[in-house]
């Protein structure tokens, strides 16, 4: 192999392992938790004493596109006993006073608006410590969030030789919000009798676990081997809503559309979407799920104990 051979061989191979890690990255842009919760620098310390008392400040980013609700996000601490701590299970239960809006663009920018901040407020070991305490500490984060997935779709002629304007049966392309679960593919073939099924394959590619949507409040008292269902509220063409339309719109996979069984992390959904025209047209689709999410983090710290000093009084 000469020297001009030899650098074209490892160009080619260059590009490739290039074009590979781009196609990586466009995948997975859009894909995140939906909510990000952090505990503010400097909120936790390592050490703390006997009889000092103590807050917990944590920061709540809404990074995705969906608006969470007022009062539909839930901050839940654990770990410990609440009543050591003088506290019970319910005030350490906190939730959002306002909406956390979605995140927006602008100038090529992603601005994050919908920010509130929770604190956990005189935290303090009401009994008398003889041993250094360990506290450790688990937040779990549960709330209800939403998937779009938009694509242009085709129909008329399924024969794409015969249809000039687009190709029926195909892979279509599409896109995601920003959001935990996302469409991993989306495809299209006419079934006949002027009907186009559509197939989607869903992932949840957060941190976190899908879990039903009216179980947010309560999630922690379910078990992580439960089953999971998200729910389909939207499906629209060119900004015409047909979830209600039976008329236009068969549900195969399920055949309730409240209750996407959610297996191995992940879901499919399929129907059937009759025509009414007569020409070749290409037709904007979107598709919303919905459902809830779960995630959490741990932390510890240590309480000495102070001689002289019994505990924090209630």
């Amino acid at each position: 192999m000469n020297i001009k051979s030899l650098l074209l061989f490892v160009l080619v191979i260059f590009l490739s392992g290039c074009t590979a890690d781009t196609a990586d990255t466009t995948l997975n842009s859009s894909a995140n938790d939906g909510i990000d919760v952090k505990i503010l620098d400097n909120s936790l310390s390592n050490t703390y004493y006997e009889g000092d008392p103590f807050n917990l400040e944590l920061q709540i980013d809404n990074i995705g596109d969906f608006a969470v609700p007022n009062n539909s996000f839930y901050l839940t601490l654990t770990g410990f006993n609440p009543t050591s701590f003088g506290k019970t299970a319910e005030e350490l239960k906190l939730s959002n006073s306002g909406t956390l809006d979605a995140i927006f663009d602008t100038n090529n920018q992603s601005i994050v608006s919908g920010t509130e901040f929770i604190s956990y407020d005189n935290l303090c070991h009401i009994n008398d410590l003889i041993d250094p305490y360990s506290l450790n500490m688990k937040f779990y984060s549960c709330y209800p969030y939403q998937t779009e997935i938009k694509s242009t779709v085709c129909f008329g002629e399924h024969r794409s030789e015969l249809n000039e304007i687009c190709t029926v049966n195909e892979e279509k392309e599409f896109t995601n919000s920003r959001s935990p679960v996302q469409a991993t593919s989306l495809s299209e073939v006419y079934v006949g009798n002027n009907e186009y099924r559509f197939m989607i394959d869903l992932l949840n590619s957060g941190s976190g676990e899908i879990i039903n949507s009216d179980s947010v409040d309560s999630c922690t008292n379910i078990s992580s081997n439960s089953l999971s269902s998200m729910s389909i509220s939207s499906i629209k063409l060119d900004g015409e809503e047909i979830i209600n339309n039976s008329e236009r719109l068969e549900m195969e996979l399920p055949s309730d559309k409240d209750k996407v069984r959610v297996t191995n992390n992940g879901a499919s959904i399929y129907f059937k979407i009759k025509d009414i025209e007569s020409t070749d047209y290409v037709s904007d689709l979107q598709v919303v799920i919905n459902y809830g999410y779960k995630k959490s983090f741990e932390e510890s710290t240590m309480i000495y104990d102070v001689e002289g000093v019994s505990g924090c009084e209630e």
